[in-house]
Formats: C-alpha cells, structure tokens, sequence
C-alpha cells in the first residue's frame, strides 16, 4: 500500500485485512493485553502467530495460535518520510482473528473453494487444495545425523522454525525446532526428531506454509484481493 498516485473510475474494494462482511467473528482467547506485537512488529493482513507469553509474530518461530490481523487502524508509520505502513510496532496489543470473513492478498493467485495457507516465514497469504501446502524442495543437506540437519544449498524459500520437514531417513512428524549456524539457507539447524539418514546428499522437502481453516471465496489473479472465510 502506498501513497495514492492516480484515481480510478471505480474504487479499490477494499485493503488486505479489511472485514469482507458484517457476519460473525470469533478471535483467538487471551487475557486482557495478553497478545502484544513482537520484535519485528506485526504485519497488518497477514497471519501471525501468539507463542506461550503471548507475543505475536508474522514468522511461525516457536509456534502457539495462528490468527488473522484484521486492519483496525492499529498500524503506525515510524519510518522517516514514509507514507504509508501496515505494521504494529513492537510491544502494542494485537487481535488475532481464528474465524470470520476477510479480504487478504495472494501473490500467485485464488480461486473460490481453495483452503488459505499461511506462510510460516512471513503469515503471507497463498491458496491451493486442501492438504496440498506449498513446500520447498530446493533444499540440499550435505549430512543429517541425530538431530543436526546440515545444509548445504538452498535456492528455495528460506528455511524457518517450525516447518515440517521429510526426506530419507526423516521421521514423520519431523520439524524444524531451532536454528543453528544456517539462517534460512546454508548452514546446520536442528530437528525436532532424531533421523537416521548419515548419507551426504540428502534431498530434503520443506512444508514452507500451514494449512488454515480459512477457505477462498472470490477469485483473484496474481497479487490481487481476494475474500477468505471461516464459514463458507
């Protein structure tokens, strides 16, 4: 979103994170300024997640509550010069949303009746099947023994705590538990579970998004606005 350069004949429906009906709502439950904005801030129209503590992040990180951030005005511009900005500073209270309708954007696109994913590194927005989430396959791991995954290329979405990993010797259920010395691409990180693949050359397949229980209901092509739903 930036600032307005030209007018259009007809209005924009709406902006990411907009309510797309006056149906009804439910957020995720916390105690009273129980969910406050984390470091990096809180992108406003993306999914995020709460951790134990309560503080709300765009990346997965330790995991907790997903939700919806639905745009109330609660964004502050704090860049110098900057005219516009969809971010929640660092310590201000959030709301996630688990149910409800939304208008959200999708980078590659939606079609009416594909579930929402939200991506684990950033709460970003895609569509497809369900159960069929986006994954990243572009990993190559130079050795995985016991808990250490080591990687050596990754021309793919970054690597983040939290996705679910597979591959040989992967046991299922196996995630990304913690970063080591890689910070998304090249470097060793550690696995929830143990593995039993020694091998080098290990070709590993990262799920880069969670399934949510949100559901497409217009269509959009590439980077357009689309409405999601709890209840369709």
């Amino acid at each position: 979103m930036t600032f307005q350069t030209q007018v259009n004949l007809q209005p924009a429906p709406a902006v990411e994170g907009d309510f797309a009906s006056a149906n009804p709502r439910a957020t995720v439950l916390a105690g009273p300024g129980a969910l406050v904005s984390g470091a990096a801030g809180v992108t406003v129209g993306q999914f995020a997640w709460a951790d134990a503590n309560g503080v709300v992040s765009n990346a997965y990180g330790s995991g907790g509550r997903i939700g919806f951030v639905h745009r109330e005005q609660q964004a502050l511009i704090t860049i110098f010069l900057a005219e516009t900005s969809m971010v929640v500073p660092q310590g201000f209270p959030i709301t996630l949303h688990q149910a409800g309708d939304f208008w959200d954007k999708f980078a590659g696109g939606a079609s009416i009746g594909q579930k929402v994913y939200a991506s684990y590194a950033d709460g970003s927005a895609s569509a497809a099947a369900t159960g069929t989430p986006p994954t990243n396959a572009l990993i190559v791991a130079n050795t995985a023994t016991n808990t250490t995954l080591t990687v050596t290329a990754n021309t793919g979405a970054p690597i983040v705590v939290g996705q679910p990993i597979s591959g040989a010797g992967i046991q299922a259920g196996t995630v990304i538990s913690a970063l080591g010395t890689g910070t998304g691409g090249a470097g060793t990180y550690t696995l929830s579970l143990a593995t039993t693949a020694t091998a080098t050359g290990v070709t590993i397949t990262a799920q880069t998004a969670k399934e949510t229980n949100f559901v497409v209901q217009s269509a959009a092509a590439a980077g357009e606005l689309a409405k999601i739903s709890t209840w369709g």
